[in-house]
């Protein structure tokens, strides 16, 4: 389950898929956009640690794949996820095993962000961060998104960021601080 940028950044950078669809932390709170709506004509399974609505097979990616084939999915769906991980290096490698050669994988996580805990929060990703987790795929179409609505930053020299500080603490209308930024990327998983 995603927010609206997500769902909007996946429409631009993946609008067809051709092949199934993995999405990791499908449960439905209610609050989020569906993903599985979208891919509707294809093999879609949801993942999560606990059963509920849009969820088809519960398992902890970090124990192992779940009984989920491996080098089958076209497309892998992993948004607001690996900042609840403990050891995301070990999800990484299985959700790595799980994508097919020529696949993709969409990551979304936060790199400024408040503590959010589900069931707890460890870590803040830079988009260098996602690449080191994940070695076997060629990324691209990597943005900075926040919690406004549309609002996208092409990440292109690394120092998007530190262009949008602001740099005076003034009261004015704009914002006053570093705002929530999220890091979106696709991954092509390489030759194996």
């Amino acid at each position: 389950m995603g927010d609206i940028n997500q769902e909007i950044y996946l429409k631009k950078f993946m609008p067809d898929v051709n092949g199934p669809v993995l999405e990791i932390g499908s449960k439905d709170y209610g609050n989020t956009s569906s993903f599985r709506d979208f891919y509707n004509n294809s093999e879609y399974i949801g993942v999560d640690l606990e059963a509920g609505k849009n969820v088809d097979c519960v398992a902890d990616l970090t124990e192992g794949t779940g009984g989920l084939k491996k080098n089958y999915f076209s497309l892998g769906i992993c948004c607001s996820v690996l900042e609840h991980v403990r050891q995301p290096w070990k999800m990484a490698d299985n959700l790595t095993s799980l994508i097919k050669t020529g696949g993709a994988l969409y990551i979304s996580v936060p790199w400024v962000w408040s503590y959010h805990p589900y069931p707890d929060d460890y870590y803040r990703f830079s988009w260098k961060g996602i690449i080191e987790l994940f070695p076997n795929f060629d990324w691209k179409n990597i943005y900075y998104t926040t919690n406004i609505p549309n609002e996208f930053f092409e990440v292109k020299d690394g120092d998007e960021d530190n262009k949008l500080k602001i740099k005076k603490r003034i009261f004015t209308k704009k914002r006053r601080y570093l705002p929530f930024l999220m890091i979106n990327m696709i991954g092509i998983k390489k030759t194996d």
